[in-house]
């Protein structure tokens, strides 16, 4: 498993609110540090409008000291989305990647396995 990966496999709800303050449920998936920053990848918990169920929303994690909540900032940047997207697939594909061959592997073009 990648160092800069920490995948999140407790049921605990993230409770995020949108520009009209509404409550939004999500699980947190994954917790991505990509150019010394640190990201949420967030899927939902409740049906959301615009978000598919077995989708990811990608946040940017801005730790407060002194206080318990961090703050969630939406990644706008597709670039970004894709970058840190990709960094949670090598990581986690790394326990599925077969050595022999890396057809079907979510990050077969990084892949360090392919012969």
């Amino acid at each position: 498993m990648d160092e800069k990966v920490q995948l999140i496999d407790d049921e605990e709800i993230i409770t995020l609110f949108d520009e009209d303050d509404k409550p939004m449920d999500f699980y947190e998936v994954a917790v991505v540090e990509y150019e010394d920053e640190l990201y949420a990848l967030l899927q939902p918990a409740e049906d959301i409008e615009g978000i598919a169920d077995d989708e990811v929303v990608i946040f940017r994690i801005e730790e407060t000291e002194g206080e318990d909540d961090d703050f969630f900032y939406p990644v706008e940047d597709e670039a970004v989305q894709e970058a840190v997207f990709e960094e949670y697939l090598r990581a986690t594909s790394d326990d599925e990647c077969d050595e022999e061959s890396c057809d079907g592997c979510p990050s077969a073009e990084g892949c360090d396995k392919k012969k």
